[in-house]
């Protein structure tokens, strides 16, 4: 029990190494952050064969609520090593590495039922693109919550404080929808390849998950759409955003906790 506490908090503390590197960078700094890169990129690393071995199993892959939470926690912390290489995020590579750290320490804590078989390569395709979807627009909600907290100060003639430490609103904004966009061209794929899969949806447990899953589509669709033709930003981008987060939240974990948790049952 103590080694595996050990093992679950160490990207937790590799992360915090990260941070720590980024809170010694002065706020107004465009140089590229190599020291908390690499502490960072060592936690992603470290998370990754985490979650792999959790996972695995000699029937094939069970993934659990905490194995799920985790798996999302290190796409949202190698998506930002790979981002701090092209440009400086400061306070948002420390929101975005904190949560990832937080995520990491359920790994392997929780029992599950088997998602899929080893023959399966399939399925486990659309659980991976279904993982880097959840991701990416978690990643977009964090985003566009400090996006505008940052916006809502400076109309205000506030000082930033700590919001000092965040990129330019212009850079911010375009990171949250070139995040969005990935997030939802992976989404399409994932929704596309899981349609192989449903032979029932009402035998197979998957009304809920689906009508979710295509809701969540939908509002981060409209969302791009209304970027390109409309110029939405702003509130308008905060509403849907956080509407099409929470749509797929309820979507995998809120129907997989009353699935598994709660009836003791699964998919399929």
């Amino acid at each position: 029990m103590i080694r595996h506490l050990a093992l679950s908090l160490l990207p937790l503390l590799l992360y915090a190494a990260a941070i720590a590197c980024l809170a010694w960078q002065p706020p107004a700094s465009n140089r590229y952050p190599r020291a908390a890169a690499g502490w960072a990129a060592a936690g992603a690393l470290v998370h990754g064969l985490m979650v792999a071995m959790a996972i695995q199993s000699p029937a094939g892959l069970i993934i659990s609520m905490t194995d799920s939470l985790s798996l999302i926690g290190w796409v949202i912390a190698t998506t930002t090593v790979i981002m701090m290489v092209w440009r400086p995020l400061g306070l948002l590579a420390v929101a975005l590495l904190t949560i990832a750290g937080l995520l990491a320490i359920g790994t392997g804590w929780q029992s599950g039922f088997i998602e899929v078989t080893p023959p399966e390569w399939e399925m486990s395709a659309h659980i991976g693109l279904a993982a880097l979807a959840a991701g990416w627009l978690s990643m977009s909600a964090v985003i566009v919550l400090l996006l505008a907290w940052q916006q809502q100060r400076l109309r205000a003639r506030i000082p930033l404080g700590l919001l000092a430490q965040l990129p330019p609103v212009e850079t911010m904004e375009n990171t949250l929808f070139h995040i969005i966009a990935a997030g939802f061209a992976v989404l399409t794929l994932a929704l596309v390849t899981g349609f192989f899969f449903v032979t029932d949806l009402l035998a197979q447990h998957l009304v809920h998950k689906m009508v979710l899953a295509l809701l969540a589509w939908l509002v981060f669709g409209c969302l791009l759409i209304g970027r390109v033709r409309y110029g939405w930003r702003g509130t308008r981008a905060l509403q849907f955003t956080l509407v099409g987060f929470a749509s797929l939240v309820l979507a995998y974990f809120g129907s997989k906790f009353v699935l598994e948790t709660l009836l003791g049952r699964h998919w399929g």
